[in-house]
């Protein structure tokens, strides 16, 4: 049996460095994250070479502050990291469906 695309494929939030403090400050989980977007993005380089050597394949899927924050609000959830994780898979599963 083929591996299919979800057993192998990681999907990792990112953030343009232009939306990071919003989402950081409306975040719950803040003081779980860096402050500083340049250390937040050396923390993802990290992760996703940690994830590649492991090989597993990574989709990285930007968070864009109005959207995350609507779909947040349709489902009542607070700004955490496992919120931001499920958006993101939520977001590749979607994507990988329509095409």
């Amino acid at each position: 049996m083929k591996p299919t695309f979800e057993a192998y494929t990681v999907a990792l939030p990112w953030y343009e460095r232009e939306d990071f403090h919003r989402l950081w400050d409306l975040a719950h989980d803040r003081d779980q994250m860096p402050a500083d977007y340049e250390e937040w993005h050396r923390n993802a380089v990290a992760v996703m070479n940690a994830w590649l050597a492991r090989g597993r394949a990574l989709e990285i899927v930007t968070i864009r502050p109005d959207d995350f924050l609507a779909w947040l609000e349709e489902r009542s959830l607070p700004n955490t990291a496992e919120m931001r994780r499920q958006y993101v898979e939520e977001l590749a599963r979607h994507c990988h469906d329509v095409a």
